[in-house]
């Protein structure tokens, strides 16, 4: 029986972890320099990543305080991913305040970015089994700014400044592409958190990878729902711009690459003619967009694959020892795909 509901087991998470990531990030900074730092992880966020390390490390009875040092890390990991994917696609607001380039220049976002990434490996240093974490994090790492490069080559048009990007864009993008795309940018960092607990608490190399593929499917379960919010949510509830992958004319989304499958072929021109032009995208667009887009059956076979992945994820957590952190872990899954922004 669990002796607190989610949402305060998560609001203990984050009033424990915020301490130790302002102090990661502020240490050896001047001080003129330190609100700029602190700045991208001070906005907020629901610090989902640190939970399922911790919960994932309770899960084989690793201690909460030792916990918040890979926790914390593999959030700062995170936010400088998000520094720098504000930068690529101009994006002006997030969690309703400026992003970090909008507020600060893009020089000193890049900077706080690399302080970021380098801050990472300073956290894990206090970790228990901290060469394995490193190893863990430093490859994930790599995995998702791969992820974020075929993010960009899955654009429909635009960086025309850019050769690499127009010699290398995708012509056509499958649904395959798509989840190797979000297995990349997303699954991975999410099944690094509950591998990183896991390593911390010393389990087992085959529990290791059980809660891997634990986080491996919500990570993608995640980023579906990520898409169907980037389309119909509430923009106030969602805290940023809805319909940025259409202004930013990506097709990896998969309410998008859905969509695009199912309207007939005039619909479907409108929609590609408009992700192809180089045109601003203006509110208009994204509502002639996004009428087309309501008109097939996509949101809804965006919910069915994000619920597939969901139960993927719960039959992997069948498999661990059951115990009052793996019944956090399930209804954080729950929360995950049921979210609103």
């Amino acid at each position: 029986m669990q002796n607190t509901s989610l949402k305060e087991k998560l609001t203990e998470i984050s009033s424990s972890v915020e301490p130790v990531i302002k102090n990661l990030l502020t240490m050896g900074i001047e001080a003129s320099n330190a609100e700029a730092v602190y700045y991208q992880c001070g906005v907020g966020g629901k610090r989902i990543r640190p939970a399922l390390v911790i919960l994932s490390g309770q899960v084989f009875g690793g201690d909460f305080e030792g916990l918040l040092y890979p926790a914390a890390s593999v959030e700062i990991m995170h936010n400088s991913t998000l520094v720098i994917d504000d930068i690529i696609d101009h994006s002006v607001v997030r969690r309703d305040k400026p992003t970090t380039w909008k507020k600060y220049g893009t020089s000193i976002a890049e900077c706080i970015a690399f302080d970021y990434s380098a801050t990472v490996f300073m956290g894990l240093n206090h970790a228990n089994n901290s060469s394995k974490l490193i190893d863990l994090y430093s490859k994930t790492l790599k995995v998702v700014i791969d992820g974020e490069i075929k993010d960009i080559l899955f654009e429909r048009s635009g960086r025309e400044d850019e050769a690499f990007v127009i010699d290398n864009r995708y012509k056509v993008i499958t649904k395959d592409d798509y989840f190797k795309m979000v297995s990349q940018k997303t699954a991975v960092l999410l099944q690094a958190c509950c591998k990183a607990g896991a390593i911390y608490a010393n389990a087992s190399d085959s529990e290791i990878e059980q809660m891997g593929d634990f986080g491996y499917n919500l990570g993608i379960a995640f980023q579906i729902r990520d898409d169907i919010l980037d389309i119909f949510a509430d923009e106030k509830e969602f805290g940023k711009k809805v319909g940025k992958d259409i202004i930013e004319k990506k097709m990896g989304n998969y309410i998008i690459l859905s969509a695009v499958e199912q309207l007939g072929p005039e619909d479907e021109k409108k929609i590609n003619e408009l992700l192809s032009s180089n045109k601003n995208i203006t509110d208009g667009d994204i509502r002639m967009a996004t009428d087309l887009i309501a008109k097939t059956d996509a949101k809804q076979e965006a919910e069915r694959m994000a619920d597939y992945y969901i139960q993927k994820a719960m039959n992997a957590l069948g498999m661990l020892p059951q115990n009052e952190a793996i019944l956090y872990l399930a209804e954080l899954a729950k929360y995950i795909v049921n979210r609103s922004r």
